[in-house]
């Protein structure tokens, strides 16, 4: 007997079709471990700490090298994740100041707990790495350059640590936002930071590759 799968098809304009996600398996997804703000912090400072001392020695060009043309450099991964990052910078500002305007989907009970959990799934760096392309808003070369990408990169991740210190009170309250990215997708400001962590060490992981390639590349 073939294995039994039961699947909800959610429309395409909530999942866009890049997120790989159009049918899910409605049995409940693994558990991932939720994150305290202790153990939130701590996750980012070693991502922090990786990449510093991983990358920290590189030549500019070593950080812009990049396998094949497809494929981003060590640079890009991070601009990547600042861009990714800032845009939830402006969602919490609004919150604060009583502006944001939550899309109604994120008004449905179950939907924006279980596109969290979907998220999470996705996005998780144990996963084999998709070639999915990202978001326009997304792409690195949104990022500009206030120094040298590894001190902008350390900058942005103090103040990301600071911005998940200060927005404790709204995660307690069960606050939902949506993607940045696609208004149809919401789920709990908690969620969007275990997203950005796990998205942070997946695209580590990345660039920890591409200093791979790049070591076995003759001078």
């Amino acid at each position: 007997m073939g294995e039994n799968k039961s699947f909800l098809r959610l429309p395409r304009h909530i999942v866009p079709k890049n997120l790989g996600l159009r049918q899910i398996p409605t049995n409940p997804l693994p558990l991932l471990q939720k994150m305290d703000l202790s153990d939130w912090l701590c996750g980012l400072d070693e991502v922090t700490g990786k990449v510093i001392s991983s990358f920290g020695l590189l030549r500019q060009e070593d950080l812009h090298f990049k396998p094949e043309p497809a494929r981003w450099s060590i640079a890009e991964n991070l601009a990547h994740l600042i861009v990714v990052n800032n845009t939830y910078f402006s969602i919490i500002r609004e919150i604060r100041e009583k502006t944001y305007k939550l899309p109604f989907l994120g008004k449905i009970p179950f939907l924006a707990g279980f596109l969290g959990s979907v998220l999470q799934e996705y996005v998780r760096p144990d996963q084999n790495e998709a070639k999915v392309k990202t978001f326009p808003i997304w792409e690195p070369a949104r990022y500009v350059p206030e120094t040298a990408i590894l001190e902008d990169f350390e900058k942005h991740q103090q103040a990301l640590r600071d911005l998940r210190i200060l927005s404790e009170d709204l995660i307690t309250t069960g606050q939902v936002i949506a993607s940045p990215a696609n208004p149809h997708i919401v789920y709990t400001l908690k969620d969007a930071f275990e997203v950005i962590l796990l998205h942070e060490q997946r695209h580590l992981l990345q660039a920890s590759a591409v200093l791979h390639q790049l070591c076995k590349t003759p001078l």
